[in-house]
């Protein structure tokens, strides 16, 4: 208790400090000048509680170059859904580090097992957290992805080009059209397809970066695209319920352990322990 009491006060001397700090004049014409929407804001004030991760981010920077990829996917696919906004991977990864770091705190007067307990998930809950929102959102893109291809498809053969059938998808809802409108802003005045294309390397999935490339390709044959555009969305139809069928295999397979664990094992121990403690008795 000593050493998290010791902790709280340096929080609060260090909270006290930050805010008692003096700010320049032209600080404070900016300021005003931002809320008063007389320019764009281009470096957001940080509270103070993610002034007081920067340390942290600055160790996480010594981590593994592959927590740093994987982290940076994940909050691209969390940002797609307004999640984790104004975090990069640095930032988490010092959330991370901070989070193992109040962990042990708070647990430093418990036994070893305890302190490592408290430590892991004060380090793994951040990330669970971030994983689950990224996975949610990578998800319902994939899912949206062969109907863009469908609809891609449908519009090309109905007349328009495929500039004007990206068009009309990219004022759709949707994750995929959100992205799709996104990469049209801002591929203008540049070559569309080339600008789309290392946006959707951005994303990680290897679907979406062989559909804008097939598409490109397409587009610069310029014969039988209508044809071509229809195989590939039925291919891209066709992975996807494939992919879904595994996922639905893994997830059976993923459950058996949490329904030993929290049915079957505490139904046993409910139904025997009576019996052996009936037996325990007999033998007495």
């Amino acid at each position: 208790m000593a050493i998290l009491a010791a902790f709280l006060v340096a929080v609060l001397i260090a909270a006290l400090l930050y805010e008692m700090l003096p700010v320049t004049a032209s600080v404070r014409v900016e300021q005003y000048e931002t809320v008063a929407g007389l320019r764009q804001s281009a470096q957001v004030k940080l509270p103070f509680w993610r002034a007081m991760l920067l340390p942290f981010s600055r160790l996480g920077r010594y981590l593994p170059a592959s927590l740093a990829v994987s982290t940076r996917r994940q909050l691209y696919w969390a940002h797609r859904v307004g999640a984790w906004l104004g975090w990069d991977e640095a930032s988490f990864t010092g959330l991370r580090l901070a989070g193992g770091v109040l962990g042990f705190l708070l647990t430093a007067s418990s036994s070893i097992g305890i302190v490592v307990t408290g430590t892991v998930l004060g380090w793994w809950l951040p990330g669970m957290m971030l994983a689950g929102r990224a996975r949610r959102a990578e998800r319902a893109f994939r899912r949206e992805l062969p109907d863009v291809a469908h609809l891609l498809s449908m519009l090309v053969s109905a007349g328009l080009s495929v500039d004007q059938a990206l068009e009309r998808i990219a004022a759709q809802r949707g994750l995929a059209a959100g992205w799709l409108a996104e990469g049209l802003a801002q591929s203008r005045g540049q070559r569309r397809m080339e600008v789309l294309l290392r946006r959707a390397e951005e994303t990680g999935l290897v679907e979406l970066v062989n559909f804008v490339a097939q598409v490109g390709e397409m587009e610069r044959a310029g014969t039988g695209v209508e044809k071509l555009l229809d195989g590939l969305a039925q291919d891209m139809s066709t992975a996807y319920r494939a992919e879904a069928l595994r996922r639905a295999k893994v997830v059976g397979s993923q459950l058996i352990l949490p329904i030993l664990a929290f049915y079957l094992l505490p139904y046993l121990v409910a139904i025997g322990a009576p019996m052996v403690a009936s037996m325990l008795r007999l033998f007495q």
